[in-house]
């Protein structure tokens, strides 16, 4: 795996905060037309709940090696705002008469649930591939960051990227490093993007921008 070059990485982030700031995400859809992400949402019917892609390894039951590893339940917060439906525009200030949701609860949900579903993601994908020979796998996150997105129409979501470290080893092989991994997320309270940037990250940018060049891996509704 070669390091990417620093002003590839720069101009990648560069433009990524451009088209955010100018509305300009697009996506191309199942029929080759470009889906308009205008306030940063992806549009409801820009997936179907079939066309989710991740990992899910049949296991034996009498196995040496590492066990399935479920995929974590979502948050709430992702799942339902102040009035029910999707996750409703807030500020930091409490709903009056009730604790509200503020944006620090909403990235620290969706940080961890981002961190466990990856962490299922690759176990599950390394038991795919080498089934009962699997013996070590630990993933440990090494920094993040996280973005809430507002929509005018009062509809949220939320961006994570993180980057981790990987150590597995098979009953034949010694054990593989894997450094600097860096895999971004979107979250609203449908579905669930996943991306992985090709390289070694050394900042939590969110380049692969999942709207664009991501795969749905999970469906909450």
């Amino acid at each position: 795996m070669n390091r990417p070059r620093s002003r590839r990485a720069l101009l990648a982030s560069f433009a990524t905060s451009i088209a955010a700031v100018t509305g300009g995400f697009q996506r191309a859809s199942s029929d080759g037309n470009a889906l308009p992400l205008k306030s940063g949402l992806v549009p409801d019917d820009s997936y179907q709940c079939g066309e989710v892609m991740r990992p899910t390894p049949v296991v034996p039951l009498a196995t040496d090696g590492l066990e399935l590893r479920p995929y974590p339940d979502p948050p709430s917060d992702l799942l339902s705002g102040e009035e029910g439906g999707r996750p409703r525009r807030s500020s930091a200030t409490l709903r009056p008469g009730r604790p509200g949701r503020s944006s620090a609860t909403l990235r620290d949900g969706a940080v961890a649930y981002a961190t466990e579903f990856e962490r299922s993601y690759r176990q599950n994908a390394f038991l795919a591939r080498y089934g009962s020979v699997t013996r070590v796998f630990e993933l440990r996150r090494s920094t993040w960051q996280a973005s809430r997105i507002d929509s005018s129409t009062g509809e949220s979501a939320v961006l994570v990227s993180i980057i981790y470290n990987l150590t597995t080893r098979t009953r034949h092989s010694s054990p593989n490093d894997e450094w600097g991994t860096r895999v971004t997320y979107y979250f609203d309270d449908r579905i669930a993007l996943r991306a992985r940037y090709d390289g070694i990250a050394d900042q939590p940018t969110f380049s692969p921008d999942p709207r664009q060049e991501g795969d749905l891996v999970e469906c909450f509704n």
